[in-house]
C-alpha cells in the first residue's frame, strides 16, 4: 500500500496541475458586464468639475464694458424738443444731468454716442465731449534729438521705419526755446517704438509721455476741462474776450487784454486768474474727499504702560488721578504752550523792531568816528610830542 502511494502521480489522481501560471484572466474567464453602483456619483463629480471650470473661465474673463465719454450740451432753450429728438435717434437708455452751465448726457453705447454727436453737428447744437477710448493714440516722447532736426525729418524717418505716426511736435522750455525732446503721436499698435534706441544715427530714449497735472483749457472757447479737438462751441478770443478766434483779433497793443472768464485785465490763459484758481481749488478738494488717506493722519497714539518701579506715595497720587484732573492738566499744558508761543512771538517782534534801530545807531556812530578821525589823530600826536 505504501509503495503504491509513493508512485502515484497527480495525473493519476485527477488533480489540477498547478505547475503552470495563469498568464491571462481573459482567456480563462468569460467576459462579464457588471454595473458600477457608484457611477452616478462619478457623473455628478464630473459635471461639477466641468461646471466649476466653466464658472472659473467666465470669472477669469469678464466682459469689459467700454467707457462712453459724456457729452456736454449748451444753450438748450426748448428742452422738450431736444429730449424727444435725442430719444428718437438712440437705441439704449441714457441719462441727463443738469450742471451749472450745461446738460451732461451719459449714453450707454458707442453707436448712440456717434449718432448723437452726428445729430448735434447737423443741427448745430453747441457741445463739447471727449475722445473715445478706442480712438486714443499712443503718446511718447523721444529724447536726445538735436534741435536742428526738423519735425518733418523726424516724421519721415519714423514713417520709413514702418511706424504709424500721426504727428511730431518739438517741445519748448519756459522761454519758448526748442529743446532736444519731441512728442510723437502714434497708433495704439505701435508699441514697438519703445525698443527704438537709434533714430537718424542719434542715440535716443523713448518714454511714454506723462500727462500734465494742469487742468486742460480749450484754445477755441477758453473754457476748461476739455480741448479744442473735441470742442463744438463758438470761438472766444483769449486776448479781448470777443466772439472770434484769437487769430482774427484786431486789438491794439496799447489796449489791455480782457479775460473772458473773470473779466479782469489779463489774457484768458493766465494761470493767476481767479476763475482758474477757483476750479483748481475745487478739483483738489474733490481729490482729498475721494482719497481721505492722503489727508490727515488718523492714527491713534496709545500711551505705553509705565513699567518703572515707583515709590508708594507716587502710587497713591496716581490712584487719585481722575479724568477731570487729566483734562485740567491738559488744558494747563495747552495754556502754557500757548503762552510760551505768544511770548516767543513777542520776543521776535521786539527783536525785529530793535534791529533796525541798532543798525542805524552803529552806522551813525561809524560816520561820526570817520569824520572826526583826523582830529583824533592830531590830538594823539600832540599828546605824544608834548610828553616829557
Amino acid at each position: 500500500m505504501h509503495s503504491n502511494n509513493k508512485n502515484t502521480s497527480p495525473r493519476d489522481l485527477n488533480l489540477p496541475d498547478t505547475s503552470k501560471k495563469r498568464t491571462s484572466s481573459a482567456a480563462l474567464t468569460p467576459p462579464h458586464n457588471s454595473k458600477n453602483r457608484f457611477s452616478p456619483l462619478l457623473n455628478l463629480q464630473d459635471t461639477g468639475e466641468t461646471n466649476n471650470t466653466t464658472e472659473n473661465d467666465s470669472t477669469q474673463q469678464p466682459q469689459v464694458r467700454p467707457k462712453i465719454p459724456p457729452i456736454y450740451v449748451y444753450n438748450i432753450s426748448d428742452y422738450e424738443n431736444f429730449h424727444t429728438s435725442l430719444d428718437n435717434i438712440t437705441f439704449d437708455n441714457f441719462s441727463i444731468v443738469n450742471t451749472k452751465s450745461a446738460l451732461k448726457i451719459n449714453l450707454n453705447s458707442i453707436d448712440d454716442y456717434r449718432t448723437a454727436t452726428k445729430h448735434f453737428d447737423e443741427t448745430e447744437i453747441e457741445y463739447h465731449t471727449y475722445q473715445l477710448p478706442e480712438n486714443k493714440q499712443l503718446s511718447v516722447v523721444i529724447r536726445n534729438l538735436p534741435v536742428n532736426i526738423t519735425e518733418a525729418c523726424i516724421y519721415n524717418e519714423l514713417q520709413e521705419l514702418k511706424f504709424e505716426v500721426a504727428s511730431v511736435t518739438r517741445l519748448q522750455n519756459q522761454f519758448k526755446s526748442p529743446i532736444p525732446i519731441v512728442a510723437v503721436l502714434l497708433s495704439k499698435s505701435s508699441t514697438e517704438i519703445f525698443s527704438l534706441n537709434r533714430l537718424l544715427h542719434c542715440i535716443v530714449i523713448v518714454e511714454p509721455r506723462k500727462p500734465s497735472k494742469d487742468i486742460p483749457q480749450c484754445t477755441n472757447c477758453q473754457r476748461f476741462s476739455h480741448t479744442k479737438k473735441f470742442c463744438h462751441l463758438p470761438s472766444r478770443c483769449v486776448k479781448c474776450a470777443g466772439d472770434h478766434h484769437y487769430s482774427q483779433c484786431q486789438k491794439p497793443t496799447d489796449v489791455p487784454p480782457k479775460c473772458v472768464n473773470c473779466n479782469s485785465d489779463h489774457p484768458a490763459n493766465y494761470r493767476g486768474c481767479t476763475f482758474y484758481k477757483e476750479i483748481s481749488r475745487t478739483k483738489n478738494k474733490n481729490k482729498t474727499s475721494t482719497n481721505p488717506s492722503h489727508g490727515k493722519n488718523h492714527t491713534n497714539t496709545i500711551p505705553h504702560a509705565n513699567t518703572q518701579n515707583t515709590h508708594s506715595n507716587q502710587d497713591n497720587t496716581n490712584m487719585h488721578y481722575t479724568y477731570a484732573s487729566a483734562c485740567n492738566s491738559n488744558s494747563n499744558n495747552n495754556n502754557y504752550r500757548g503762552k510760551s508761543a505768544k511770548s516767543t512771538d513777542n520776543d521776535n517782534d521786539f527783536m525785529k523792531t530793535l534791529l533796525p534801530l541798532i543798525n542805524t545807531f552803529v552806522t551813525q556812530l561809524m560816520q561820526k568816528i570817520i569824520q572826526n578821525l583826523p582830529v583824533i589823530i592830531n590830538s594823539l600826536n600832540l599828546n605824544t610830542n608834548g610828553a616829557p
